[in-house]
């Protein structure tokens, strides 16, 4: 037919404006903070935390030695006293700038935190730089610990000498912790809105009082070392309460709702920290209308299941979590607003290694 080639030109023609229109919706999706998927390299098998052999809490400088005998064990003189705090570093040393991983360790542990060496071969594999800060070691009930104001003064000198001696890409510091290690990466990014691309937060600790209540009522270790390093126990109206509030992100996290990008993620069946932590957290963070009501929250709780209201706004499904699935662990909800992320898995007191580096890489100011 006579007008087949003119066809075939408009036809192809068409096919190249539509394919550049897909492309720009597909950049304006991915939005201001976030940048294109990396290859990533993830050299660890384990896949959480609670698969690392030895335990949680067990911290020994020869297994860094062995699995990572590039990261440095250093000191960082302290701007709060005249201590030094330890910490662990990398840095390749290229001359280009790298992201910069700050990983915190959780309650009952210090900075050579073993479950953490995944993240460590991670940095390395990736060439990002990476630090890992004792700030005042385990939460045992000493004042110093718990994130008192000289441990936040020392993870705050751990994040200035890791931007000081390499070259940082700006746009990309990122923030990490699980368990405790979550309650004071919240703390640190609410006192620096401006310089983390994302925080991710897992089986966080947000408020002090309440998880004292949790841990007093099940006689857990926890309610008696808050009570030491809160001056007692945190009743309503005495000094002890108004220091774990003191203490707590839930008292600094509301004043920086929508500045700071945050993925919190939390084990539907977790007893340590019970995931009403995170959904409290969530609230704090989100916009009025995309808060989840007390009423759900507590039905939660109590039958340890997603109500059928809430899991109607589940924003993706569990097929789109294939980092989740591969280690067992279910996304039951997933909801956004704002900047902020709330995975609830089908899990326990538990991290996942490679979600968290992933969405984590995908984040930038």
């Amino acid at each position: 037919m006579g007008d087949g080639p003119s066809w075939r030109a408009n036809d192809l023609f068409g096919r190249v404006i539509c394919a550049v229109m897909l492309g720009m919706l597909m950049l304006a999706g991915a939005g201001v903070g976030s940048v294109q998927a990396e290859d990533l390299e993830h050299p660890s098998d384990l896949l959480r935390v609670t698969n690392y052999p030895g335990g949680l809490a067990i911290a020994e400088l020869s297994r860094w030695r062995e699995a990572t005998p590039e990261i440095k064990d250093i000191k960082i003189p302290s701007s709060a006293d005249d201590s030094e705090q330890a910490a662990l570093f990398y840095d390749s040393g290229s001359d280009k700038e790298k992201p910069l991983l700050m990983v915190l360790h959780s309650w009952s542990t210090d900075y050579l935190q073993n479950i953490d060496i995944p993240l460590g071969q991670f940095a390395i594999a990736n060439d990002w730089v990476f630090i890992h800060p004792n700030f005042r070691g385990q939460n045992d009930g000493r004042p110093e610990s718990t994130a008192s104001d000289l441990a936040i003064s020392d993870m705050q000198d751990a994040l200035e000498y890791a931007r000081e001696q390499a070259e940082i890409d700006e746009s990309r510091i990122y923030l990490l912790g699980y368990s405790g290690g979550a309650m004071n990466a919240l703390h640190l990014a609410s006192r620096n809105p401006d310089v983390f691309a994302g925080v991710a937060a897992w089986v966080p600790v947000y408020d002090l009082v309440t998880w004292h209540q949790w841990n007093k009522a099940r006689g857990e270790k926890y309610a008696g070392e808050i009570e030491q390093a809160c001056g007692g126990e945190p009743t309503q109206g005495s000094s002890a309460f108004d220091e774990c509030r003191k203490r707590s992100p839930s008292r600094y996290v509301p004043e920086v709702a929508g500045d700071i990008r945050v993925l919190i993620a939390h084990g539907i069946n977790d007893t340590t920290v019970p995931p009403e932590q995170a959904l409290h957290a969530f609230n704090d963070l989100a916009n009025e209308q995309d808060r989840i009501p007390q009423e759900q929250i507590d039905q939660l709780m109590e039958t340890r299941q997603v109500p059928d209201a809430l899991r109607r706004r589940s924003a993706k499904g569990n097929d789109e979590f294939p980092q989740f699935a591969e280690a067992d662990a279910d996304v039951l909800l997933y909801l956004k607003s704002g900047p902020t992320e709330l995975v609830l898995f089908e899990g326990e007191h538990d991290m996942l290694y490679r979600p968290g580096l992933e969405w984590l890489s995908r984040q930038q100011r």
